[in-house]
């Protein structure tokens, strides 16, 4: 009797492990998917407002904040001076607060052009 508890009990155990280690693999992906399409908007972001250029280099970094939002980070024309970081709102679907360093376009100066 006393064995077939501790095999009842091994499989529970190895039953939670396996649930709690799918969730924590889900979790990630959720996040990869969230920090590319933070990317992928951010790059669009700075494609359309800002003028000359040509590489957007992205950090592997990123910082997910209470409210659901991504922020991410890098540079510009292979240029590590040329810093910016943007804040992605999932929710609205939008670049929020951002900081870039190059200079707007002359239309989207008085305004975020989409």
């Amino acid at each position: 009797m006393r064995k077939y508890i501790i095999i009842l009990i091994s499989i529970v155990i190895i039953t939670f492990g396996g649930i709690y280690m799918k969730h924590q693999h889900d979790k990630k992906e959720a996040e990869t998917e969230l920090f590319n399409k933070a990317k992928e908007e951010m790059a669009t972001f700075i494609e359309k407002n800002y003028q000359d250029i040509d590489e957007i280099n992205f950090s592997d970094s990123y910082k997910i904040d209470p409210m659901g939002g991504i922020t991410v980070e890098g540079y510009l024309n292979s240029d590590k001076n040329k810093e910016f970081f943007g804040t992605y709102d999932k929710a609205n679907d939008e670049i929020g607060i951002s900081s870039v360093d190059a200079e707007e376009k002359p239309e989207c100066q008085d305004k975020v052009c989409k």
